[in-house]
């Protein structure tokens, strides 16, 4: 279907499509490689639209991110209510509403997050031009977002310093593995937890095990 010679530029856009992050990112890179394989590559770009980006669309990095599946986290939510709120008790209509103030006002305190955006790869700085260019998506071909969509990661952390663990990152290490160097780097750097001694004495680029004590979330190893 693809000419050989086209194949392996083709494999690396595919793969590039796929580390989208959201939602947002994905249709305008699929309409940018649409673009630009429409007319090397017609017979495939008509089975890949209709196949790939209509029927089965549900495929790139950021889809459903840490959506739940089942129900199973809404009966753990369910669950906390009854345990840490209600008691297991039934309660009066006055004392509800009451009660669902307080729940929400908590768990909204829980879950404040601040951004910190980073370089990828090897750069060691970013500009706010460049930051405008990630957020704002401004690319206009498939080369443009290949080149430019992955300067700059985005690092989110909770508030409350010991719930660094819940930390996530737009890298595509973290879509497949929930945890990357980039948190706990800005961990560190923010003083959230303290590496050991010994990690001060390993050379940068080796390949170390990071272990974190969930019980102390100061510490990790």
């Amino acid at each position: 279907m693809v000419k050989k010679s086209e194949q392996e530029e083709l494999v690396n856009d595919v793969e590039s499509l796929q580390l989208a992050q959201d939602g947002r990112i994905f249709i305008k890179a699929s309409n940018l490689f649409v673009k630009k394989w429409s007319k090397k590559e017609p017979n495939f770009i008509e089975y890949f639209q209709n196949e790939w980006l209509t029927i089965h669309n549900a495929w790139y990095e950021g889809v459903g991110h840490f959506t739940p599946s089942a129900n199973n986290a809404l009966e753990a939510t369910n669950n906390i209510i009854k345990k840490k709120n209600t008691l297991g008790e039934r309660l009066l209509l006055s004392r509800v509403k009451v009660l669902a103030f307080e729940i929400v006002e908590k768990w909204s305190k829980c879950y404040e997050r601040v951004q910190y955006d980073i370089p990828a790869g090897d750069e060691t700085k970013i500009t706010n031009v460049g930051i405008d260019v990630v957020k704002k998506m401004k690319w206009y071909t498939f080369d443009q977002y290949q080149k430019k969509a992955f300067t700059i990661w985005s690092v989110t952390l909770p508030v409350d310093k010991l719930k660094w663990l819940d930390g996530v990152c737009t890298c595509a290490v973290f879509f497949k593995k929930y945890m990357c160097k980039h948190v706990v780097g800005m961990t560190i750097r923010l003083d959230h937890c303290k590496p050991p001694p010994a990690a001060k004495n390993a050379k940068i680029g080796d390949k170390k095990i990071v272990v974190v004590d969930h019980q102390n979330p100061k510490k990790c190893y």
